[in-house]
């Protein structure tokens, strides 16, 4: 057997130490990127038909649970979406990505008023029953702001959704 030297001995228990820190590290971060996804034979069938039944194009589907329902992120037409469904699987809003140049130019106008040393990064339309908001990311020297506006240029109080 192989007889190590008190310092030795300090030294191997240190980087076993280190190691089984950064396992534990690692599996913990697994465990938080995956907290809410959900695979798709998990999904309540009225969800899963309502999905294709409103977006019957949407591919790369990817669901998560969000409280007690369940979000949709696909694709369709090469761009991003996101939908909101209950466990019932009635629709509750949805949103998809858009260039800054599909923003209404009201909602363009606005941003370029109120906000003049801010670029738009993202934006979105977001639509929830008969309401339609715009939600942008726009960014500047300060920082980043994530903003909502009505289809007129009317900035709402409104929290932006991820």
């Amino acid at each position: 057997m192989l007889s190590l030297g008190p310092i030795h001995q300090v030294t191997f228990h240190y980087i076993i130490m280190k190691l089984r820190f950064a396992t534990v590290t690692l599996f913990a971060g697994l465990l938080v990127s995956c907290d809410d996804d959900v695979l798709p034979e998990k999904v309540p069938l009225e969800v899963r038909q309502n999905l294709l039944n409103t977006f019957p194009l949407a591919f790369d589907i990817e669901w998560e649970r969000s409280g007690k329902d369940y979000e949709a992120d696909f694709n369709m037409h090469a761009v991003a979406h996101s939908a909101l469904f209950r466990q019932s699987g009635e629709l509750m809003q949805y949103k998809r990505n858009l260039q800054s140049s599909e923003l209404p130019e009201a909602v363009a106008r606005s941003i370029a008023q109120s906000y003049p040393n801010y670029k738009t990064e993202e934006a979105e339309v977001v639509v929830k029953g008969d309401t339609t908001t715009y939600q942008v990311v726009l960014k500047g020297k300060s920082g980043e702001l994530e903003l909502a506006f009505s289809a007129e240029g009317q900035q709402l109080p409104q929290a932006y959704w991820d």
